[in-house]
Parts: structure tokens; C-alpha cells; sequence
């Protein structure tokens, strides 16, 4: 037997509300990673200040002001990925709950398009295992990504089939 809160639309919009906010606190999650990740680069990986000094031949007496400004860049950028995260993730749990701000979305919609425009950078290197060592992360960045990219559909999609539900539940309210 259906009831009011087991009908059809009530089931959905459930299931999309948590798919939302899973997928909100799983963005938030990603973006603190993502910005461990790049502190952790620049002490020990690719960026490190140590592999940039010695590329660039830095002159000693600028080594101090030079250290300073690369770990100050770093740290807004690290901050503001964070807080980007924190907003689109925040906002799709919010939405979840029932608050009518759709602001996160433009944002969720711009950083889909970056990462589709990300993930079509590995062409070519993600298929050419030639030059594949025990070192290389490229598989597992681009498995990263491609998860990114399917959470941030999840959220547009999801927020989408809330509003298109509840919408029909308000036109079933009113028409009985």
C-alpha cells in the first residue's frame, strides 16, 4: 500500500537528496586531498622547492625571499581549492536538505567543464603504457579525475530530478 510518504516521487526524491549529499561530502572530501596532495608535492615531489632551485640556478641571497613566495602562492592555492570544494560540497548538502540556493551549481557546472577538458589531456598518455614505471601516476590520476567528473554529474543530475520531483509532487498536491 502506498502512503503519502512512500509514494513513487517520496521514494525518489529520497534517494536523490542522499545521492546529493553523498555526493556534496564526497567533493569536500576530494578537496582537501587535492589540496594534501599539492602541500605534499611541494616538499617532497615534482614541485619541490629544492628540484625548482636547481633547475633555475636560484642565487643564495634570493633563496630565502624566493622559498617565502613559493610556499605563500602555494598556500592560497591550496586554501582556495579548499574553499571552492567547500562551497560546491556544502552547497549540494544544503540543497539536499531542502535550502533553495542554486549558486553552487554554476560553479559545479564550470568545474565539470574543466574537468572534462582535464580528462581529455590524457589522450595519449593514459593508452601508452611505453614509458609506464611503478613511479607514474598517470592511470591512477586519471581514475582520480574520472571519479571527480562522475561526482560532480551525480550532484547537477540529482539536483535536477529534485527540483523536477518536487514540482511534480506540489502539482500532485494541488490537483487532488
Amino acid at each position: 500500500m502506498l502512503t503519502a510518504e512512500n509514494s513513487a516521487i517520496d521514494v525518489s526524491l529520497r534517494r536523490y537528496k542522499k545521492e546529493l549529499s553523498t555526493s556534496g561530502g564526497g567533493y569536500i572530501l576530494f578537496g582537501v586531498w587535492s589540496a594534501i596532495k599539492v602541500v605534499m608535492s611541494v616538499f617532497v615531489g615534482e614541485l619541490s622547492v629544492k628540484k625548482i632551485v636547481d633547475t633555475y640556478e636560484v642565487e643564495p641571497e634570493d633563496l630565502v625571499f624566493f622559498e617565502a613566495v613559493y610556499v605563500t602562492l602555494i598556500a592560497i592555492a591550496a586554501v582556495a581549492v579548499v574553499l571552492l570544494h567547500l562551497y560546491v560540497g556544502l552547497g549540494a548538502i544544503r540543497a539536499s536538505s531542502g535550502s533553495k540556493k542554486r549558486g553552487y551549481l554554476w560553479v559545479t557546472v564550470v568545474l565539470l567543464i574543466f574537468g572534462i577538458i582535464n580528462l581529455l589531456g590524457y589522450g595519449g598518455q593514459v593508452g601508452d603504457l611505453s614509458n609506464f614505471s611503478f613511479k607514474d601516476t598517470t592511470i591512477a590520476a586519471f581514475m582520480v579525475d574520472v571519479t571527480v567528473t562522475i561526482m560532480l554529474v551525480g550532484i547537477l543530475r540529482s539536483a535536477k530530478m529534485i527540483k523536477k520531483l518536487t514540482m511534480e509532487k506540489e502539482q500532485g498536491i494541488q490537483g487532488a
